[in-house]
């Protein structure tokens, strides 16, 4: 008798320890959503602005590149026609001087790219800080055990839990006004 007790206790422990298995993982999956952060990042005020500002200064860049590259046409247009008239040393003074120009517009075609990846990389770390912490304020509120970037590689398959995107873009458009 003691020993069927005692299965049975043990029967009885077996089946609450299954069912607490099986019941967790319905439990968990409740406590799991995801953020598409590329549309955070495009849909919000902040994002919108960053990128705004950083077409602004792109536009502007491109203006200026353009303005050069048009003064060394001319100019090579102009040493073009005048090489028959030059004698050699004037013919040199003046093509190292072209030569010089143009390693100038390169460089400033190379400083403005590294110039706009560098705004546009802090724009992007400055928006992705702020919105993570809108998403861990979002994740404490609504007791979520992981929140998952939608859009990232390492899950190969996950079934669509609560997409918290629309609530973190509203959320961030409300803090980033204050």
């Amino acid at each position: 008798m003691l020993r069927s007790l005692i299965v049975n206790h043990r029967l009885v422990a077996f089946a609450v320890l299954v069912l607490g298995f099986l019941a967790a993982p319905v439990h968990a999956a409740e406590r799991i959503a995801y953020v598409d952060m590329a549309r955070v990042v495009n849909e919000s005020a902040a994002g919108k602005r960053a990128r705004a500002e950083i077409e602004g200064m792109v536009k502007l860049k491109q203006e200026q590149i353009s303005r050069e590259s048009q003064k060394l046409k001319t100019l090579q247009q102009s040493l073009e026609k005048e090489q028959l008239t030059l004698t050699a040393a004037q013919k040199r003074t003046k093509q190292r001087d072209f030569d010089k120009k143009v390693q100038d517009y390169q460089q400033l075609a190379q400083d403005t790219q590294r110039e706009i990846g560098q705004k546009d990389a802090e724009h992007s770390r400055k928006v992705i800080t702020d919105v993570r912490a809108v998403i861990r304020e979002i994740a404490q509120q609504e007791k979520l055990m992981l929140v998952l970037e939608k859009n990232d590689q390492p899950v190969l398959y996950a079934e669509d839990g609560p997409d918290l995107t629309d609530k973190v873009i509203k959320t961030y458009d409300a803090k980033s006004k204050k």
